[in-house]
């Protein structure tokens, strides 16, 4: 989704920062020129937290009317931490079966040099010989993956409710496609989870 912002400047001079975040509906807004101070406004006018935000900046000075547009890119809103302990548990052992079965194939095909699997206790190692180890784990207590890469460094995933499927929390790239995408990189091995 991409939001657009366009806003015609008022007479004083002033810069305003602000952020909308696409999760909870908050607005965090910090007028630059009369204070340095963030304060967070939800819907009943409390002070929050923000969280996965938008950066949209408006500047305006004397006297002079400008637009200012900005767009920029939101991950998905259908991510939203599962609830259930159990399931989120089922969710994540089933993806890492499903990853441990694909990548066994690779491992039996000799394929990849050093090329070793091990999964246990939630936690999925790749060891991709003298190129680098894969760290893959779930956090249950902020129902997410926690991903950690040679070649991407360090990664939080959360489930896409609507898509099923585990997602970046920062730019919305799905888990699956990742790892095949580095997989190939790293062994030449056109692997598709």
């Amino acid at each position: 989704m991409i939001f657009n912002f366009l806003n015609k400047a008022s007479n004083k001079t002033h810069t305003k920062l602000l952020l909308f975040s696409s999760i909870r509906n908050r607005i965090l807004i910090n007028n630059i020129s009369s204070t340095s101070k963030w304060s967070s406004i939800n819907n009943n006018n409390k002070q929050s937290s923000v969280s996965k935000t938008n950066i949209f900046i408006i500047t305006t000075h004397n006297k002079q009317q400008q637009q200012l547009s900005k767009s920029f890119s939101t991950i998905n809103n259908n991510t939203k931490p599962i609830s259930d302990v159990n399931l989120f548990h089922d969710i994540v052992d089933e993806e890492f079966e499903l990853f441990v079965d694909r990548l066994e194939i690779l491992s039996e095909a000799n394929t990849c040099e050093g090329f070793e699997v091990e999964g246990n206790d939630g936690v999925l190692t790749i060891i991709v010989g003298n190129k680098g180890t894969y760290v893959i784990n779930k956090q249950t207590p902020n129902r997410q993956i926690w991903w950690s890469s040679p070649l991407s460094g360090p990664k939080r995933f959360d489930y896409d409710s609507v898509e099923k499927r585990w997602v970046d929390n920062r730019d919305g790239t799905p888990l699956r496609q990742l790892l095949n995408s580095e997989i190939n990189t790293l062994c030449k091995y056109d692997m598709e989870i």
